[in-house]
């Protein structure tokens, strides 16, 4: 943006003092002119550029007369005599770009001195006369006069730049100059709707180099007098252009007259009177040598600033000597760090290229609120410094390093001298460090002196310094029409006083209904001090039991973000969505920021962040470590200065269904390489008025497997009801008939697996000896694996030595790509074997089923002389502690689907018909016969039933016993015979 300020002396409005052919001509000659006939044309159109002593001139910045001459036709009236063949209407001579005039170099003449009568002659002071109008006229038929009158410089009216007359007959004839603003901004001299009461037939107007040399004093006016001195020092009136471009250049001729005032005719010269081209030579020869100061209004490291920049170019203005060659090209760099200030979007709008209107007269039609700056410009063609604003213009390309992305527009502006400048720049922002290049080229071949301009200062200011302390030093390459190049500096001192500051951010998240085992929207904050390195990493590592609903919810939106970009006191916000994703990089889950980067006027696209999900194996708390927060984006510097994240779609977020004291702990790392460990407190409450109601499954299933000294297999299925407290804590203890088989158990074969080295035992497929699966209604599938069966040790609390214990149960469940390990430990009480998984997940299952093989190689054993478990029901005690410091005791009946049905006993009373039959379970025991009234029994869970059937008449014989599983379709049957 500092270009701009470079770029400003290309903006001065050069006031060229047109050296302006036009000819004032008017109305009807002695002679009358025919209304219809079409004769009237321009039949002669030249130049000359030449010292006072008549030699041609071609050195560029040199200051020449010049002299511009128009020759009109003439027609027979009805007599055969010669008069003019019309009358001039309107005159528009177009100069070639860089041939100026300084209307300063002389005093003023007023208009009422100007247009005086007492004299037949203006009254005007010598001094103000800057050349002389050479006249042919035709004041009667065939009555030719020619007439040599003195031009002066003439206060000129409002919107005008410069003013040059003279008098003819008591007729005034006004040359105006203005700048156009085509882009060449090249002056235009102008006499329009010129007075008819004299017949021209040719004109030559000759504009003095310097008009104060005593050289023109023959030719100075005052009053009727011809041949008066200069009271002035010499100084340059006229300039040639400072550019030599090896082509001649062009002057232009528009006219018409008032007898058609609808046809122009176009005239155009390159050459002069002699055939010689109008060009400009010896560029290399002209002095040029800028200047440039660039101040930041703030000199603190890493603060919203303003800028002051001035452009100087100190101008010649020896009579004798060349003037100094005019600014084309400007391209600034500003230091390293020193860039786009994110925060300045606030309220900011974007002006377009047609509010801007390059190219034409209309004011500038910019809002306010694009306006970023202001810029002042000197020219010695002026009394007043021009003024104007510099403005953002809407972006032409989404490529930062094009300079259509950040464009900006200077206008200045002398409304009183009616000139008006506007120019484009284009900013090419460096896509990974931000550095800013600013570029404004062809700039106006006027002369500017000084320029300046000042951004906008305080917290919305558009640039930041750079974030570290020392010397900075904008640079900046000037050329020059007549070809210079140069290269200049401009260096500030960054203050560091009392150093860069450390990196202290703060850090807070939390659910914002902290009530166990419910949903609640979690929201999470992070800022630093202004100061502070910016933000750039970020890592959290949850409380365990703070879960999220994956299960259906992956691809939708969970919540929303907001960025807070750029230093001071206000950033700019910019509002985001966050997404819930599938597999990214080397994690299961993961989380999409997407943050539409539009600031103010400005769309940079969508900012895309990525944040891996990882879920603990172990005890299944949650960690999420983001991608690198975006420090740079299309070359703007994000400047992170705070970051606020609210997780708020309805029934995502689980809150734990512990109430003890946790904490959510995150890493923060700057820009600097600086990173904080930090952690905020974490507890949810009412986490005794969660149910906990676990129903626990057992059965020995394995045919043959019953007895003393087999194997069966075991199942344990453990169900939990929606919303109740997790299992922290579950232990079970086996009847006193079921034993570890201490040849398949306590071996040194076994495989080691230590806690934490691993959670993925690296066990042979022979450590296997059973599966596991867990339902949760959190995930898409079940987590399922294996059971491994592996060595124990624990050690000693005196000796520290590692004691050899019963080995242990290592399940790795898999599911949706997380991992999750189980760890149950086996120990004896009083005889009973008694198994333990301790530490369980603060994590909701539905249910859990543990299947463990039997056979030859079975870990379980029937233990006992003369045992069968189908001879018996056996009873397991359950001991399970809830998350929420509850308890569920209870005794389970284990199921023994695979014992044979058998009658145990039977017994004949009087009455009644007791029958004691083995090998049921849950289900329906029915029996019936002759002599009996057939008697159903419902279990819940038992492996020994009694059922009791009264008699009726008859004769007692075979009973049918049979036994219907519950869930099953098709019955055990078994008949015995009564006696």
């Amino acid at each position: 943006m500092n270009s701009q300020l470079l770029t400003n002396p290309a903006r001065l409005v050069r006031i060229a003092v047109a050296v302006a052919l036009l000819i004032a001509a008017l109305v009807s000659t002695a002679g009358a002119v025919d209304a219809d006939a079409d004769a009237f044309d321009v039949t002669g159109f030249s130049g000359k550029v030449a010292s006072p002593d008549g030699v041609r001139v071609t050195q560029a910045g040199a200051h020449p007369d010049v002299s511009t001459t128009i020759a009109l036709s003439t027609t027979p009236d009805g007599a055969g005599r010669r008069v003019a063949a019309g009358n001039i209407k309107d005159v528009v001579v177009d100069l070639p770009p860089g041939l100026v005039g300084d209307p300063g170099a002389v005093p003023m003449c007023s208009s009422a001195d100007l247009t005086a009568t007492r004299y037949a002659a203006p009254e005007c002071d010598p001094d103000t006369q800057v050349g002389v109008a050479d006249l042919s006229l035709i004041l009667g038929p065939d009555f030719e006069y020619t007439d040599t009158q003195g031009i002066f410089n003439v206060v000129p009216p409002r919107g005008v730049a410069a003013r040059f007359a003279f008098q003819e007959v008591g007729v005034v004839i006004v040359l105006d100059a203005r700048v156009t603003p085509d882009g060449q901004y090249h002056v235009t001299a102008s006499s329009l709707t010129s007075s008819q009461g004299v017949a021209v037939t040719g004109v030559k107007i000759t504009l003095w180099g310097v008009p104060a040399d005593p050289i023109h004093d023959p030719d100075r006016f005052h009053l009727l007098n011809r041949g008066n001195p200069s009271s002035q020092p010499r100084r340059p009136f006229m300039t040639l252009p400072t550019a030599c471009p090896g082509s001649p250049l062009t002057t232009s001729l528009r006219l018409s007259s008032w007898q058609e005032p609808n046809r122009i005719i176009t005239r155009s010269f390159d050459h002069d009177v002699d055939g010689l081209p109008m060009a400009t030579t010896g560029c290399n020869q002209l002095p040029f040598a800028p200047g440039l100061t660039v101040t930041p209004a703030s000199l603190q490291p890493d603060a919203p600033t303003g800028v002051d920049a001035g452009l100087s170019v100190p101008q010649s203005i020896d009579p004798d000597g060349l003037a100094t060659a005019h600014l084309k090209d400007v391209v600034v760099t500003l230091p390293e760090g020193m860039a786009i200030n994110p925060g300045s979007a606030h309220g900011l709008s974007a002006c377009s290229d047609a509010e801007l209107g390059i190219g034409n007269v209309a004011p500038v039609a910019c809002a306010e609120s694009s306006k970023v700056g202001t810029v002042t410009a000197t020219t010695p063609l002026l009394k007043q410094p021009l003024s104007g604003g510099v403005y953002v213009l809407s972006q032409a390309s989404d490529d930062p390093e094009s300079g259509e992305l950040f464009r900006i527009g200077v206008t200045l502006a002398d409304e009183e001298r009616g000139v008006l400048v506007k120019l484009r720049g284009n900013l090419v922002v460096d896509a990974d460090s931000g550095q800013i290049t600013a570029t404004f080229r062809d700039n106006p071949q006027l002369p500017v002196s000084d320029i300046k301009l000042s951004f906008k200062s305080g917290s919305r200011a558009p640039l930041v310094t750079p974030a570290s302390c020392g010397t900075k030093t904008t640079t900046a390459r000037l050329t020059s029409w007549a070809g210079h190049g140069l290269d200049r500096q401009s260096a500030f001192e960054e203050s560091c006083t009392g150093g860069l500051g450390g990196f202290a951010p703060t850090f807070t998240a939390g659910t914002t209904n902290p009530v166990g085992g419910t949903f609640s929207p979690f929201t999470l904050g992070l800022s630093k001090p202004d100061g502070n390195a910016a933000l750039t990493g970020l890592s959290m590592v949850l409380p365990t039991g703070l879960l999220a609903q994956l299960k259906d919810n992956v691809g939708t939106q969970v919540g929303i973000v907001k960025a807070f970009a750029g230093p001071g006191a206000t950033p700019f916000v910019l509002p985001g969505r966050v997404y819930l994703e599938g597999p990214y990089k080397d994690a299961p889950f993961s989380l999409r920021v997407v943050v539409p980067a539009k600031a103010g006027p400005f769309d940079l696209g969508e900012v895309v962040v990525r944040q891996r999900i990882f879920v603990d194996p172990i005890d299944a708390h949650v960690t999420v470590v983001s991608d690198p927060l975006p420090t740079i984006v299309s070359g703007v510097p994000v400047r992170l200065q705070r970051l606020d994240a609210n997780v708020d779609k309805p029934g995502f977020i689980i809150n734990p269904t512990s109430c003890a004291p946790k904490q959510i702990a995150a890493t923060l790392s700057a820009v600097d390489g600086q990173s904080v460990p930090i952690t905020t407190r974490f507890q949810v409450g009412d986490c005794g008025s969660l149910a906990l109601k676990p129903e626990l499954g057992l059965s020995l299933s394995g045919k043959g497997q019953t007895t003393d000294g087999r194997h069966p297999a075991i199942s344990a299925t453990l169900r939990q009801p929606a919303g109740a407290a997790n299992l922290e804590k579950v232990v079970v203890k086996l009847p006193l008939s079921l034993a570890l088989d201490p040849d398949n158990s306590v071996s040194d074969d076994l495989c080691a697996f230590a806690a934490g080295s691993t959670t993925d035992p690296q066990c042979p497929k022979s450590s296997i000896v059973g599966t596991a699966t867990a339902v949760t209604p959190i995930l898409d599938q079940p987590l399922t694996g294996p059971v491994y069966f592996v060595k124990n040790e624990r050690t000693d609390a005196k000796s520290k030595r590692q004691i050899k214990t019963l080995p242990k149960l290592v399940i790795p469940l898999k599911g949706n790509g997380i991992s999750l390990t189980l760890t149950g430990t086996s120990n004896v009480v009083a005889g009973r074997l008694v198994t333990t998984f301790d530490h369980l997940p603060d994590a909701p299952v539905s249910s859990f089923t543990l299947n463990i093989n039997g056979g030859k190689k079975g870990i379980l054993v029937v233990s006992g002389d003369k045992a069968d478990i189908c001879k018996a029901t056996q009873n397991a005690d359950q001991q399970i502690d809830g998350h929420n410091a509850k308890t569920a005791d209870a005794t389970v009946a284990i199921q023994t689907p695979s014992c044979p049905l058998k009658v145990l006993s039977k017994a004949v009373g009087r009455s009644s018909v007791t029958v004691k039959v083995g090998g049921v379970g849950a289900g329906k025991v029915t029996i019936a016969g002759a002599g009996i009234r057939k008697t159903t029994r419902t279990i819940a869970t038992s492996t020994v039933a009694t059922v009791v059937a009264k008699r009726t008449k008859g004769r007692l014989t075979k009973v049918k016993v049979s036994f219907v599983a519950k869930g099953a379709a098709k019955a055990k049957v078994v008949t015995t015979t009564l006696r």
